[in-house]
This record gives C-alpha cells, structure tokens and sequence, in this order.
C-alpha cells in the first residue's frame, strides 16, 4: 500500500485538517493523530526539504490501516468528519443568532420555553455524539474540540445572564468585533476581589438611599428604582469605560423611574439638597417642577484620574419626549467643539421598557441617527425593563419577544442583561461604551430587572398583578444576591457587609438632619458655557438690526453669483437675476430676496445659521433655493457659505417626514448653542400640531420650569386661500394661549423687512427667547407685500403697523385691528370702493403684546369704533387673545366688535368657491357702515 490512497479523499481538505494538527492535535479526531503520526515520519523537517522519506513508508503505511480500521474507506471518514464541522459551524451561528432567545436574563421566574432552531437534531447530531470531537465551528472560545464543550461553551456565552442580538446586522467587520469581544471569554469577565467590593458597596449605596426615602417621606412620589438598582453601576462603567476611550462629555436623558437615585449617586447632587425637595423648596422664578424632572450638571472624575462632564437634561413626564432633544444636544456640543470623530462628546438615553416599546417618539428619533445633519456618532439606550407599564404586562403592551425589537429598524446590537447579576451588568456595559467609540453605531442595554413597589410609592399593584407582586415581595434584593454571592467566594464577609450599609445609613441619616435645619434655596440659573455672556430678558429689548446698504449690496451679489463651471437650472437664474434687480431698487424686495440677506448679513458677522424642515433647501414654494443643483452633474452649490473668510457656516436640511422628533432635535440644538440661529420650518404650519409636545412641554415652558432657555425659530406658513383644512391654519391660536410670563414670542409678519429684522433682532439681543412666527404663501410674492433696501438698511422691526394710506385720524369712523394676510384683503375692498372712513392696523408682534404702540393708535384714532378682522374662524385666530387686551386699553368704555368667519369645528373649507364667498363677506363686513 502507498500514499496513493490519500487520493481517495479531497486532498484540500486533508491538508486543512493537517494545518490544524500541527496547531494543536487536540483540534483533530484522535484517529487523525495515528495518520498524521505516519505521515510527519515520512516526512523530512530540515528547512524547506519536504521530500518524503520512503525508507519510512512501511511504518506509514501501517498507520493508515490502522486509522482506516474504524472506516471502511477514508473517505468515509472525511465525508462524515466534514459533516460533523459543517454542523458544528451552523451549531454556532445558531447560537450565535437565537442564543438569546434561551438565555438567563429574567431575574423572576419568567419562564423561556425550549427554542427548536437550538436543537442538535437540526444539525445532524445526537445525544451519542456529545463527546465526538467536532472542532470549534468557528467559535473563538477555548473549548476542548467535543460537542458537548461546545454546546456548554455556547451556551455560556449566548445565554446566560448576557445575551446579545447583532446578527441582523450587515457588516461582518461589526459581527467579528462583538464575537471577539464576547466569545474568548465566554461573555463572563473575571473581576478582583476590589473590583466586586466596589460594585457592592454601589448597590448598597443605591438601595439604601431608596429604603431611607421609603421610611422617612412615606407615600410621597419617587419612583423608586428597587428592583433594578444595578442601573447605578452599569452608569459607573459605561462613564468609566467611555473616560479610557476619550470619552470628555456625556449628554443624559431618563424619564422619573430612578432618576433621584442617578442624581444622587452618578450626578453627585447633594444628599441635603434631595430631602430639602421633598420638604418643599421656596420658588424663585416660573413655576418650577417637580423633584424628579430636574436637570443637573457634574463633574465626575474616574478612578484613573479622568473628568468627564455628565449633563442630566431636564425633561417632562411625557415619556421619551427628551430623546430627540438630547440628540440635538450632542450634535451641536460635538460640531462646536470640533468633535468630528463623534468620540468625546457621548449621549446616553435611559427609557423604561413600555415607553420604549409604545411611544412612537422612540422610532422617530432612532430614524434621525444616521442622517445628514443628525448623525452624532450613536447614541447607548438603556432599557430599564420592569417588565410592567404602570398596571400593564408586557402582553398588553407589546407583541414582540422584547420591548427593543421596535429598535431593529436600525440595525444595532441589543445587549440582554440579568440586572440580578451585577458582574454581567458591568461587563455588558464595558461592551456597550466599547462598541459605541469604536463603531460610532447607537447600541441598546436591555436591562431585565423588576419593580418592587408600585408605579409611584402610593400605588398598590396587587390590585391588578397579585400573583407578581407576591412573588417580589419574596425575592432576595441584588444586595442580598451579590453580598451572599462574594461572602461563598471569600471576597467579603458578613462584617464587611453590614459595615458597609451602616456607613451609608449614617451619612443619609446626617443628610436628613441638615436638611431639615436649613432649607435649600432653589439653583439659580448660570450662564456659562456656551450661554457665557447671556441673561434673563430685562426692560431693554432693543438691538441695531439695520444694515449698511453696501454691505446688503455685497451679501447680494456673492449670494446670487453662479461659480465657474456650475451648471445652474435655466428657472434658477432667472429667480437670481431678479434678486439683484430688487437689491438694486428696480423691483421690491419679496421674502425670498430679504430672508438671503438676513440670513447672509448674520453669517458674515459670524453668527452660524441652521434650517432645517420639510423640503426646506427649495422652499415648499420655491421662494428660498438656498441650495443650487447642477443641471449636467447633479453636485450641489450653497452660495451663503461663499460669502466672505471667517464667516458663520450656514447648514440648511431637509428633513425626515417628522414633526415630532425633529422639532425636538432643534430645540436641542437652540438650547447647547445660543449663538447659533437655529430655525425649524414647517412645510405647512398645519402640520406644526404634529410637534405640539414638544412645542408644550419644552419650547413654551422650559424656562419657567427649569430655568433653560433656547432662541429657537419657528417658521410656520400660514394663511386661507380656498387650500382647505389642512393647509390654511397653522393654529395661531394655540400658540397665543401658550403665552405668559414672558415665556417666547409670537408674531404674524406681513413684509419681508419685518421678517428680516426679526430674524437679526433674534440673535443680537443679550437673552433669549423662542420666536414663532405665522408666515406667508402668496404673500411670498404678492405685488404689495415688498420691501426697499432703505427698510432694511435704516429701518427697524415695528410691533405694530398702522395705515399705509395714512387716512386723517379725524375723519376715520372705524378702526380694523387684524394680522397676516387679510390685511391685503382688506385693503384692496377699501381701495377699489375708495372708502377713507377705514384705517386698517397690522399688530405684527402679539407676544409680547404692544401695549404701549396698540394703545397709541387708540388714542389716535379716539373717536373711531374697534374692530378686530381675521381670517380665521371665530373660535380659531386671535380674538379671544387680542379682544380682551384692546378692551383694557379702552377702559371698557367701548366695545371691541368682531369681523370675520362664524365659529367651525375644522379651520378652513376646502371648497375653493365657498372659502372666496367667504373671504368677500369679511371685506364687505368691513366696508359696511350701515
């Protein structure tokens, strides 16, 4: 017999198996061993000679019989050993892929059936085969080559108190990170004996403060985090973790499910100043909020001698509505800071898992990450998953196996942690931070805890989950889990223990007492930072918004100058070309011509400018073209970024079909950085109602609330022209019911000068203020609805505009009040009929409302009956806002009548013969002295 028999089998795959017998033996079937025996003594080893040595090749021979003696042929044996190797590879994708689906991450009896697709039938083994030698499969963890090990190996590292999901996701460089991560060590990290006394005395510290609360403000609201208190040291690692991967920043936001406890034991906010909240705090401005809303800033500094700024974003009970803003947060702080790596400035969002699950601001927000303009590196989402939504199981909230599947629209890894094993907690977390800085992909920790008492501390949950609440009642606190666990191990002692909960009672107990002997002042506000140089408004609210005409002039001209070689739309040019004739005073300056030059004259004094919205780079109606598109290659030209060395850079997007999410990413933006115009542009201001909780429970009361402040624009076109319900109101109304205590400002511009210097006015105040401005359609290009270089070189923003016609104030019988469009309605009834008798005034800021100006026209016009015109249905537009405020001026010795549509329960008739009849009865209503 010869070596020709190797012939029969595939001689790739023999010298395959032969690599690895050189490797390591214990890679191969022990019958290989016999073959390869022969083989290497047939075999010269002096450097390169590898001639086989026939004088060997009886002994050879002998050892290939021998290991063919189990087979009948070798490549019997081949097909059968390829066999097992291809099992034993889909064996580990499978795990890889459903391991999670079996693992031991519920911390109660939550009970995981058998998952089929894990079976080893599914991949041709049996019971018999466990100690068959079937290789690694690709896995990377040590195993000693059997089936059984393997499986053990797996299932170790795929489901136990970590399981992961990342195999949907379409990179393999991103698969091979987190498998090498995970798989070498089993996904069980070894940590010293100080390492775990650390993480104890962190839960300790976390449960004892949450059992001192329970004790000493008994039934007051909280929203204890028992149950899940590994929450406070998977923050410790990830803040940890993120300082050694130049980690400098980190943006956080959480709903009220334990957030004093973060405050306390990540933000470090003093223990004196939580208890002195639960005895009540003396208000200073707004209305405050409650204790579990609040916003904190620290410094926190590692155990290696790293700071890392930690920023706690205040935020509402509306859950999950913080998400987009904390997005916009780090965007602004990463693009002001030069953070173009996205590494040193991290955001981390904790959601509680019904939330996560049902608020559809979760995947609005997750859908912004990775877009042009929103793109901040990746966010870590913790997942605090009680398993309940107030009175609701997970049955009743969701259909899906976790509360992060909604996530899976982008493709990241989802880490399953048991919160009842704290050591997994920690090393999921050191995975998470690593994963993020080195992939800049968001990442979720799906943190599997319970919550021992209700949703708030005055909640009884037994009413409606009797049988879970028994069964918590019951079960050993982490505390009690862990201390027990290291007490086995030798790491701590009984002594240890109790020494270290003493250490903590008596620190919260002296906090208590100060807390009750002197009351904490509430914070006040700081302006430092980005906000350095800023304050709260005061009486002076003026600013210098003209500009020098030659400076206009200039701005134009770089503004409308096609680049060499641009290949501009032949429409285009015409709309440039028309600019110029405007600047020049051949034609008036429309919208288009005077938002350029406002946008341009802030950009050259170096003011940043952000646009962002629905279609915004052209304009819903073309007006804007702020971004130009070759015509022959398709590249694209911004000419405001051209204008001059130094200048602001000016970034306009147009943004996913939200309203929601991205309002609130602006109103993140507006809120790191006042020294950048930060502007959000509804298509049609109807749709503005699609943002209303963001507009409610932050652009309109965050001041009041929590002391922050933001300059955020909004753009809302508005105006009834027959376009039907829901393209005619941008709801003026509800904005003007938001306004008090000098909270933003609202006004309805009717030319192109007063938006252009309203836009200025916005950043060259010392404070400031939310803007939301009502906005033209037709009026972008209505013959009347213009502006000269003169208005916006010497002129200034006018609160209120009285009547062009200038009519003799002796001679005028009545007086119409009205805002926006139905002004030039108005005024083209009045001039067509000649009538003289009518003064038409425009109140172009209704908040803050101009008291003084209003009451000046009045007094001019003293003889004169009032009116108040609008557009708008009477139980929509600005009567009841304006009525009661024209009627204080007057003293109430006068009425303030009404002209305008009856009251409607939609906004508009969409029925374009009905809205004209209807727009004419206003007119004639007005011109009717009868």
């Amino acid at each position: 017999m010869s070596f020709d028999i190797a012939a029969i089998a595939n001689a790739d795959y023999i010298d395959a198996m032969y690599e690895k017998y050189k490797q390591d033996p214990d890679l191969v079937d022990e019958r290989w061993h016999i073959f390869f025996a022969g083989f290497d003594l047939g075999m010269q080893r002096d450097g390169a000679d590898l001639t086989p040595d026939t004088s060997d090749e009886n002994q050879a021979e002998e050892n290939v019989m021998a290991f063919l003696d189990a087979y009948d042929t070798l490549e019997e044996y081949t097909r059968m050993d390829a066999n097992r190797q291809q099992g034993a590879m889909a064996l580990v994708n499978a795990y890889r892929t459903w391991g999670h689906l079996v693992a031991d991450i519920a911390p109660m009896s939550y009970t995981r059936p058998p998952y089929p697709l894990l079976e080893l039938s599914e991949y041709g083994f049996t019971e018999e085969d466990l100690d068959q030698i079937v290789g690694n499969g690709g896995f990377l963890g040590p195993t000693d080559g059997t089936l059984r090990d393997l499986v053990a190996k797996l299932r170790q590292t795929y489901c136990g108190s970590v399981a992961v999901e990342y195999t949907d996701i379409p990179y393999k460089s991103q698969h091979e990170w987190l498998e090498q991560h995970m798989e070498p060590i089993l996904n069980s990290p070894k940590f010293s004996a100080e390492q775990c006394r650390d993480l104890l005395r962190l839960l300790i510290e976390a449960q004892e403060f949450e059992q001192f609360l329970h004790v000493k403000y008994i039934g007051r609201k909280r929203f204890s985090i028992e149950g899940g208190e590994a929450l406070i040291p998977m923050l410790h690692a990830l803040i940890e973790t993120g300082a050694a991967l130049n980690v400098e920043e980190m943006v956080m936001g959480m709903a009220h499910r334990g957030r004093l406890n973060v405050l306390t034991h990540i933000m470090q906010k003093p223990y004196p100043e939580i208890f002195s909240e639960f005895e009540g705090v003396e208000l200073g401005e707004g209305s405050g909020d409650v204790k579990y809303h609040m916003g904190f800033a620290h410094e926190y500094v590692t155990r290696d001698g790293h700071t890392v700024h930690l920023g706690l974003t205040p935020n509402p009970s509306h859950l999950e509505l913080v998400n987009p803003v904390i997005e916009g947060i780090v965007c602004t702080k990463q693009e002001t800071k030069g953070d173009v790596q996205h590494e040193h400035i991290v955001p981390l969002i904790i959601h509680g898992d019904a939330a996560f699950a049902g608020q559809g601001i979760v995947p609005e927000t997750i859908c912004l990450s990775h877009l042009d303009g929103y793109d901040n590196g990746g966010t870590i989402h913790i997942v605090v998953n009680n398993q309940i939504g107030f009175t609701a199981l997970p049955r009743e909230s969701r259909f899906t196996a976790y509360p992060t599947d909604v996530a899976k629209i982008v493709k990241m890894p989802i880490f399953h942690v048991n919160a009842d094993d704290p050591e997994a907690v920690v090393h999921a977390a050191r995975m998470a931070m690593a994963y993020r800085q080195a992939v800049k992909n968001d990442v979720i920790i799906d943190l599997w805890c319970y919550r021992r008492y209700g949703h708030n501390e005055s909640d009884d949950p037994a009413f409606t989950q009797p049988l879970q609440s028994a069964e918590i009642a019951g079960h050993p606190t982490v505390v009690d889990l862990y201390s027990r666990r290291l007490i086995e191990q030798n790491i701590a002692t009984e002594d240890d223990v109790d020494a270290m909960k003493q250490a903590v009672r008596e620190k919260l107990e002296a906090a208590f007492v100060d807390a009750k002997n002197q009351k904490t002042k509430p914070r006040e506000p700081t302006f430092g930072g980005a906000w350095k140089g800023f304050g709260k408004a005061g009486a002076d609210r003026t600013a210098k918004t003209a500009v020098h005409r030659e400076k206009l002039i200039d701005i134009a001209q770089k503004a409308t100058t096609v680049p060499e070689g641009f290949n501009a739309y032949r429409k285009l040019m015409r709309q440039l070309d028309y600019r110029m004739q405007m600047v020049h005073g051949k034609v008036g300056i429309d919208w288009g011509c005077a938002e350029m030059l406002a946008f341009g004259s802030l950009l050259v004094d170096g003011f940043p400018v952000r646009l962002a919205g629905q279609d915004s780079q052209r304009g819903t109606f073309s007006h804007r073209q702020a971004v130009w598109h070759d015509v022959k290659n398709g590249s694209i030209y911004s000419p405001l970024n051209h204008l001059s060395d130094g200048q602001g850079g000016f970034r306009v997007y147009n943004t996913m079909l939200s309203e929601l999410a991205v309002l609130g990413f602006e109103f993140g933006v507006s809120y790191a950085n006042p020294n950048k115009l930060t502007i959000w542009e509804a298509q049609f201001g109807d749709f503005a109602n699609g943002a209303q909780m963001i507009i409610d429970q932050f652009i309109s009361s965050s001041e009041a609330k929590w002391q922050k402040m933001s300059g955020l624009v909004m753009l809302l076109p508005h105006g009834f022209e027959g376009q039907g319900p829901e393209h005619s109101s941008a709801r003026l109304e509800r904005f003007q019911a938001l306004c008090a205590e000098d909270n933003m400002q609202v006004g309805c511009p009717t030319l192109p000068a007063q938006y252009f210097h309203l836009l200025r006015r916005q950043m060259l105040r010392a404070f400031r203020k939310p803007l939301v401005l009502m906005m033209p359609k037709s009026l972008l290009r209505h013959k009347e609805s213009i502006s000269t270089l003169e208005d916006l070189s010497r002129g200034a923003f006018y609160p209120v505009l009285d009547d062009p016609a200038q009519p003799d104030p002796g001679g005028v019988k009545r007086v119409v009040f009205c805002t926006g469009k139905v002004f030039f309605d108005l005024k083209e009834g009045r001039d067509k009929k000649g009538e003289e008798r009518l003064a038409l005034v425009r109140i172009e800021e209704h908040y803050p409302f101009p008291w003084d100006e209003v009451g000046a026209i009045l007094e001019k016009y003293g003889d004169a009956d009032i009116f108040w015109g609008q557009e708008e249905p009477q139980n929509m537009g600005s009567w009841d806002f304006m009525e009661p405020k024209l009627r204080r001026l007057l003293d109430n010795k006068k009425p303030v009548r009404y002209l305008g549509r009856k009251p409607t329960a939609a906004t508009a008739t969409g029925i374009q013969s009905v809205h004209l009849a209807e727009q004419q009865e206003i007119v004639e209503m007005a011109l009717d002295f009868s």
